[in-house]
């Protein structure tokens, strides 16, 4: 009665997530399949073979398979403390694989873009309007805060290097928006 205070929760931000990465443990399942590949690499370019291997997987007819089967959630969706307002990641397969491994694991049915490797994900967050994007390529991160969307890297072994303050998250409870 009477409390005009801006209240948070009735302009809640929208919220793209990568999935590979920060969902999703893509690095753990390509080690079991090709051990040579370190599980926690320095590096997010791990295995210079994995344009050759995802191409003879799909020509075997693996490559869904191995999305949908293989890849273990990093965290489970009864931990995601925000509803995200979609995701966006770079996967060599179609939309429906990762909808399918997304709703194996319980995430909320929010729409999915599949970009290749070559695309940016700065016009596909643009047109999905979101406010705040976590990934974890620096690269993207990179990309994606100077195109002027919020952007927080969400920690990695291949990602420690950088130095990016506050913009780090260890766990998607750290968002400053959660505290």
């Amino acid at each position: 009665q009477g409390d005009d205070r801006p209240k948070r929760y009735l302009k809640l931000p929208k919220i793209g997530l990568d999935i590979d990465g920060v969902l999703a443990d893509w690095t753990g399942a390509w080690n079991k399949l090709y051990p040579e590949v370190l599980v926690q690499p320095s590096s997010w370019y791990l295995d210079r073979k994995v344009g050759r291997r995802f191409k003879q997987m799909k020509e075997e007819g693996t490559l869904n398979a191995f999305y949908i089967n293989n890849v273990e959630p990093l965290i489970q969706a009864e931990d995601l403390p925000f509803e995200p307002h979609c995701y966006i990641t770079s996967r060599p397969v179609p939309v429906e694989i990762t909808e399918q491994w997304l709703d194996k694991h319980h995430f909320p049915a929010k729409p999915v873009y599949s970009l290749d490797a070559c695309t940016s994900k700065v016009d596909v967050a643009k047109e999905a309007k979101i406010d705040i994007f976590i990934d974890d390529s620096f690269d993207n991160f990179v990309e994606l805060n100077n195109a002027g969307i919020t952007t927080y890297l969400y920690s990695a072994t291949w990602n420690q290097k950088h130095d990016v303050g506050h913009f780090r998250l260890k766990s998607l409870k750290d968002l400053p928006l959660l505290k």
